[in-house]
């Protein structure tokens, strides 16, 4: 393991609600510029563990560090700061229905830079075309597929250039052919952009084929972490079963693991 310091690490995380412990002391460290994939089942507490990585939630005990400083003693203008580092793709891409392609990726330009018209259009647009989406910004997001609400959605939270993107069970209820896409959309777009990449998952095929680090989250703690290839011989029963759960190995060409 690296000696450097990471983007991102979480330190004896705990939080309840009311009777119910939901983080029971998360330990885990975001290596900079790679992928991590926090895999989980439905009440393991990967939503609550997202929220506190970008200080939306306020935890009983622990600290999340950014660049080695506590979310948690920052001021308020600071934590708001800090925020401007962090892009998030939530899991129905959450685009604004009433707007534009456009005005829906030109959204956090408009609310955080002063930009003159003709450089916001070449950024949107640029964002646009890498995802390969090309003259769709006078659309609305019902009118378009839902890969593509997801690269609109991808667009929008890498418009600010952020340091660390979050990934909300991406891939949840799309069919084969469009996991790979999106699975390929993250890859790429780490690669791009060299961003460092969180995502939280339930599929360990997707898992596979896009992480370099995973953290198995059971139970309000990481029971397991490490590369695909240390998740793939791990003996945690909860690990065991994800990859038996899934009907895979987690076997992939080295071309696909990257």
């Amino acid at each position: 393991m690296s000696d450097e310091v990471p983007i991102l690490q979480v330190t004896g995380l705990h939080k309840s609600f009311g009777d119910q412990q939901v983080l029971r002391g998360v330990d885990l460290r975001i290596e900079t510029g790679l992928i991590t994939v926090i895999i989980g089942g439905s009440g393991s507490g990967k939503s609550v563990l997202i929220k506190h990585l970008v200080a939306l939630l306020r935890p009983d005990q622990g600290q999340v560090l950014f660049h080695g400083r506590d979310l948690f003693t920052m001021r308020h203008d600071e934590v708001l700061q800090a925020r401007r580092h962090f892009g998030m793709l939530f899991q129905n891409s959450a685009l604004f229905d009433s707007m534009s392609v456009f005005d829906n990726v030109a959204f956090p330009l408009r609310e955080h830079r002063k930009l003159s018209r003709a450089d916001e259009r070449e950024l949107v647009i640029s964002r646009l075309e890498e995802l390969n989406l090309f003259n769709v910004e006078h659309k609305f997001p019902s009118e378009l597929s839902g890969g593509m609400r997801k690269r609109v959605a991808l667009a929008r939270a890498t418009v600010l250039g952020p340091e660390i993107l979050i990934y909300d069970e991406p891939t949840t209820g799309l069919d084969p052919v469009m996991i790979a896409q999106v699975d390929d959309m993250i890859a790429e777009t780490q690669e791009r952009h060299h961003v460092t990449s969180v995502v939280i998952s339930h599929d360990m095929a997707s898992t596979f084929r896009i992480a370099h680090r995973i953290a198995a989250l059971h139970d309000g703690v990481i029971v397991d972490y490490g590369t695909p290839d240390h998740m793939r011989s791990s003996h945690h029963p909860v690990v065991r079963a994800f990859i038996e759960t899934s009907g895979t190995s987690g076997r992939r060409t080295a071309e696909a693991e990257r």
